[in-house]
């Protein structure tokens, strides 16, 4: 649900072009972003009045978002927040899904002061309170506006003094963190309520079915080309062309006139330019000069025109990578699949993999690896982080003693999510260039069907001196070039960490080559 503030407060100017101007137009790109969402509104000022129901229908919420300064005559005047989150709320209970949002869009006027109170009773019945806030410290000047004439004058207190509202912050503060939300500032760019949209998608769903369009692919240009030929042959075929029987093909006279015509429809078609595919190109640019943040706002902005999209959503996901902001990068990623061709599967996978291997979450890291490999056997930058993250997932689960001194320089070098990792620095896949894919699924969870990282202890069952340990790794490379299990692999593995322990540790030496 979204609540609107359309009280005389809202019309200052202290923000370019007014604050009522600013809230529109940032409620508009978040209806469009949250496409398929059902969505409601309530306009409110000292009284407040439900402008819609719950809806799906995202067009008709525009308009009725963008006539919302001309409807303040419905409610009565004042600023009243308390009275608006009620009768959101009540919209959202008599609705039969579990949980919900509301969305209060204001510049924090309230003469009530018990708003606070309201918002932390929505959170105790699952209904989250976002906020955002429109308009300055400084504040604004308010006008009386003539109905008959359109005549301004301005608004004076009892004092004879005219009135200016200010801008209050601190209360959307307190009402979003007492709702449980989250609290956003409104300035000069119509995208920062997108800000909320990771959240408002972790909302449960309400299955509505499926909605499936077709987009046609303009294919036209082949059969113009072929035409073209055509044309151009028919100046170099004679004039009358002899059949078997007694028929004659009547004489055709090439039109030279008709072919440049086709050759300029032709050459115009194939030059048309793609502006979703130049925006993506100036976002990805941004993205290489390392302007991460003015990145990932253009990725937002063509993923709310183009939510169907997953080349954006993995181009996103990955700008906030870069950002740190590795749970967003999560689910920011996941809505690229499932991936609709090979290459974007693999590269949403290992995507998705360095974001879980940056917050330390190795199962569903290594799943997210395996899965990249199946879709291209040949990654290598993925076949390096698996072995990383079975590496991590090993020393995880068999701690080594410190005080042994074949264990000395154990864990030196080991490279930590985001140093060093494919992905996190220069091996990054690069943005897409944007093709229509499909819609995002959940990633698969770990342990499903996939083999898990070996739990033996190094040394159990292998030799420990130099020579019996340098003739057992002699023997399990012996086979290095056939298809290897599991088990064998992680056996090697196992024997060239002790040699490497080996060859660390201050008593230790080796010998034979190094692998």
């Amino acid at each position: 649900m979204i609540a609107l503030d359309v009280s005389q407060s809202m019309t200052a100017a202290d923000v370019e072009p007014s604050r009522m101007d600013v809230a529109q137009q940032n409620l508009i790109r978040l209806v469009q972003a949250q496409r398929g969402s059902r969505i409601g509104l309530v306009l409110f000022a000292g009284t407040s009045i439900m402008r819609s129901p719950l809806t799906t229908d995202t067009q008709a919420m525009e308009q009725l978002i963008l006539r919302a300064d001309t409807e303040a005559g419905l409610v009565s005047a004042g600023s009243n927040l308390g009275p608006a989150l009620q009768q959101a709320s009540n919209l959202l209970v008599a609705s039969e899904n579990s949980g919900g949002a509301i969305v209060l869009v204001s510049d924090g006027e309230d003469f009530s002061g018990t708003v606070a109170q309201e918002a932390n009773r929505l959170r105790e019945n699952g209904i989250a309170v976002f906020t955002a806030g429109v308009g300055t410290e400084a504040g604004g000047r308010l006008f009386n506006v003539s109905p008959l004439t359109g005549a301004t004058t301005p608004k004076l207190d009892p004092q004879g003094q005219q009135v200016i509202t200010r801008f209050n912050e601190s209360s959307l503060r307190l009402i979003a963190d007492a709702g449980g939300g989250s609290y956003v500032r409104l300035g000069d760019s119509a995208t920062d309520l997108l800000a909320i949209r990771n959240d408002l998608n972790r909302l449960d769903q309400t299955p509505l079915g499926a909605d499936t369009s077709r987009l046609p692919i303009e294919r036209f240009q082949v059969f113009a080309a072929a035409a073209l030929v055509l044309l151009l042959l028919s100046w170099f075929l004679p004039s009358r062309i002899r059949v078997p029987s007694f028929a004659r093909l009547r004489r055709v006279r090439p039109n030279p006139g008709l072919a440049l015509v086709v050759l300029a429809l032709f050459g115009g078609a194939c030059a048309a330019e793609d502006p979703l595919r130049d925006r993506n190109q100036a976002a990805n640019e941004m993205f290489s000069r390392g302007e991460f943040a003015e990145a990932l706002a253009a990725y937002q902005e063509l993923l709310a025109e183009r939510p169907d999209i997953p080349e954006l959503s993995y181009n996103a996901g990955n700008t906030l990578h870069r950002l740190q902001e590795y749970e967003r990068a999560l689910t920011e990623t996941q809505r690229a699949l499932p991936p609709s061709d090979t290459r974007l599967g693999a590269d949403t996978y290992f995507a998705l993999g360095n974001h879980l291997l940056a917050m330390q979450r190795l199962e569903e890291a290594y799943v997210a690896y395996r899965n990249a490999l199946i879709l291209m056997p040949g990654d290598q930058d993925a076949k390096h982080n698996l072995e990383l993250t079975l590496l991590m997932l090993n020393q995880r689960d068999n701690p080594q003693d410190p005080n042994d001194p074949n264990n000395q320089g154990q864990g030196q070098g080991t490279p930590q999510p985001g140093q060093g990792t494919p992905g996190a620095g220069e091996g990054t896949p690069q943005p897409g260039e944007g093709t229509p894919g499909a819609d995002g699924t959940t990633t698969p969870q770990p342990g499903q069907g996939s083999p898990q990282p070996s739990t033996s202890q190094p040394g159990q069952g292998t030799p420990q001196d130099g020579p019996g340990l340098q003739r057992a790794l002699e023997e399990a490379l012996a086979g290095i070039n056939e298809d290897l299990t599991f088990e064998e692999a992680t056996q090697i593995l196992d024997l060239l960490r002790q040699q490497q322990q080996r060859q660390i540790a201050p008593s230790g030496g080796g010998s034979g080559p190094d692998y």
